[in-house]
């Protein structure tokens, strides 16, 4: 696992919303609650990789722990950019200049 890659990325999720907030954008709160929230699997899936595992069992277990808040991580990324997106494209400004 990319330890060093994946707690930058928990990171940047994180300060998303706080970015976009100093960046000047009206944020709609669910989207980047949902980006935040990615942040936090991610940082979990880090976590179950440096819990202790004396037995195979163990280990086996803290390895699907991780991989399901990997993937729980990027499914809730997707959705908050995604939803984002057509919140950005769907605004009737844009649509009144297009």
């Amino acid at each position: 696992m990319m330890v060093y890659e994946m707690l930058a990325f928990a990171f940047v999720a994180l300060l998303a919303p706080a970015l976009a907030t100093y960046a000047g954008y009206e944020l709609r709160r669910k989207p980047f609650e949902l980006v935040a929230l990615s942040g936090l699997f991610f940082m979990l899936a880090v976590t179950f990789g440096f819990f202790p595992a004396g037995e195979s069992f163990l280990a086996s277990i803290w390895n699907f722990l991780a991989v399901i808040s990997y993937f729980i991580g990027w499914i809730s990324m997707l959705i908050g950019a995604i939803w984002q997106l057509v919140t950005v494209i769907s605004v009737r400004e844009a649509r009144e200049h297009g």
